[in-house]
């Protein structure tokens, strides 16, 4: 599609930063696509822009290659998307870009852009502005008007650099349907993959990646709309049709063997999820997937027709395994349920993971050592353990802001920047690695990953690279890159009294 002219309105480019790219030793991660901008690219080259993706989860870049590829490709627009920990890094990389090429429009999206803009636009910000909440709402009205000004779920500063001007509330998609059909095309499609689930298929899978569903109605301490996956607490699903659509032309189009639906609560609808399974069933698509969910989400009825319907694995939030703990971070569940919740997933035949925090407020040894217990009780396939970190926009940064020095330094695998637990911060770290040991060095995990995974990817070479990154990580040093004297810096502007949000 092309202006009235016969030229293309013009150039954008899609940035996104990866969260451990300021971190030496980083932990293994899952490499996702980039799902909002794989959307936001259809709508803007339906709008009749030329669009280019750089995704640095999978391009090795530094801060002055990331400038070469922006520069090198003169972008009229660039929309960066970066999380907490490279908040930085992204405005100096705008700065540059903004030295080079002035009449380059440079707009923060993503999460937490939208929930703390003030980071973005401040005196002598590079940025123009920032897109609110979910920009497929809002990108093309953006686009039309060249990102010159704001639109609807938009922000930007005041002409005289004293108040950040908001205009519309944060962008939500409230019909998914009306969504273009996922594409992946021009992404490295091998570079991508989970590493903390698995589906039982020989040799390297392909994996695919899908958000099928937004809104959380939860109201844990710990989750930040930084981490989540959509906006807002109302739910809000693509109907049952749709997802298999996309699931099955994934598979046909793109070679994809296996899908992670990145969806915050995938099985909040169980009405939802009997007509995906039902349809998967009916079509007899032959692609295996996965899902993320709560312990109270998913019962023994749900488990069989998941099965049934080539669903291999679900991944958990558990958090703690002591239900003092449960309460004071409103997980809003019992470890009575989450072992019943356990057992039914197991018994179903489908891989579970099970995700565990360290360091919650007034946590105390004892407790930490309980969860470890418990987790062996849970008895889930893998797991992944993260510290408590007080993110931007949840309860917890509310609780502990005063303490947050840097920002740079909230990355709730690689650090704990933030301690609100009574257990010492040496202690704290050394436990989450023994956590790791104790739980994967057991008899019956031993058994378990030879059984259950290692049966199936041993053939995968990306096993065994995550194998030697895991025990680098769980032995070597921890850090950032060495590149990140940016408290004071940060804190000097963001804290200046002269810069204030608009009511």
């Amino acid at each position: 599609m092309r202006a009235s002219d016969g030229h293309p309105q013009g150039r954008l480019l899609l940035l996104r930063f990866a969260p451990w790219m300021n971190f030496r030793n980083a932990h293994p991660h899952d490499l996702m696509w980039p799902i909002s901008m794989l959307y936001a690219r259809s709508i803007a080259e339906r709008a009749g822009w030329q669009v280019r993706l750089l995704d640095l989860h999978v391009e090795a870049l530094d801060r002055h290659g990331i400038f070469a590829e922006v520069d090198g490709w003169k972008p009229d627009v660039v929309l960066m998307d970066s999380m907490t920990p490279t908040l930085q890094l992204a405005v100096d990389v705008a700065s540059d870009v903004r030295a080079s090429r002035p009449e380059t429009r440079i707009w923060g999206i993503g999460q937490h852009a939208s929930e703390q803009s003030e980071d973005l636009l401040f005196a002598g910000s590079p940025f123009d502005g920032v897109l609110l909440g979910e920009y497929e709402v809002s990108i093309k009205r953006l686009l039309d008007n060249g990102a010159t000004r704001l639109v609807d779920g938009s922000a930007a500063l005041s002409d005289d650099g004293e108040r950040v001007i908001v205009q519309g509330t944060r962008g939500q998609v409230s019909d998914l349907d009306s969504l273009p059909p996922l594409d992946p095309r021009g992404l490295r499609l091998d570079a991508y993959g989970m590493r903390s689930t698995h589906v039982p298929r020989f040799g390297q899978v392909r994996w695919g990646y899908l958000l099928t569903s937004r809104g959380c109605p939860f109201l844990c301490t710990f989750c930040s709309p930084t981490l989540r996956q959509s906006y807002g607490r109302g739910f809000r699903g693509q109907s049952a049709e749709k997802v298999v659509d996309d699931m099955e032309r994934l598979h046909l189009d793109h070679g994809v063997d296996a899908i992670y639906m990145i969806d915050d609560i995938f099985s909040l609808d169980h009405e939802r999820v009997a007509a995906i399974c039902e349809e998967m069933i009916r079509r007899e698509v032959e692609v295996d997937w996965v899902i993320q969910t709560r312990p109270d989400m998913i019962n023994p009825e749900m488990v069989a027709l998941l099965a049934r319907a080539r669903c291999r694995a679900v991944k958990m939030g558990v958090e703690s395994g002591v239900d003092r703990i449960l309460k004071l971070v409103k997980k809003g569940v019992r470890r009575d349920r989450i072992l019943e919740a356990a057992r039914d997933i197991r018994a179903g035949g489908l891989f579970l993971t099970a995700y565990y925090m360290l360091g919650h407020p007034t946590e105390t040894l004892e407790e930490m050592e309980e969860t470890v217990r418990f987790a062996h009780k849970v008895a889930a396939d893998m797991i992944q353990v993260a510290f408590h970190t007080p993110y931007p926009g949840s309860q917890s940064y509310r609780d502990y802001r005063e303490e947050v020095q840097d920002l740079s330094e909230l990355n709730h695998y690689e650090t704990h920047h933030v301690n609100p637990s009574l257990v010492d911060g040496e202690t704290l770290e050394r436990f989450q690695r023994q956590f790791y040991l104790r739980y994967y060095l057991s008899g019956p995990q031993l058994w378990s990953y030879l059984r259950r995974r290692a049966l199936y990817r041993a053939t995968d070479p990306i096993e065994w690279q995550l194998a030697i990154r895991a025990m680098r990580y769980l032995l070597g040093q921890r850090g950032q890159n060495g590149a990140t004297a940016v408290a004071a810096r940060w804190f000097g502007r963001k804290r200046d009294p002269g810069i204030r949000e608009a009511a």
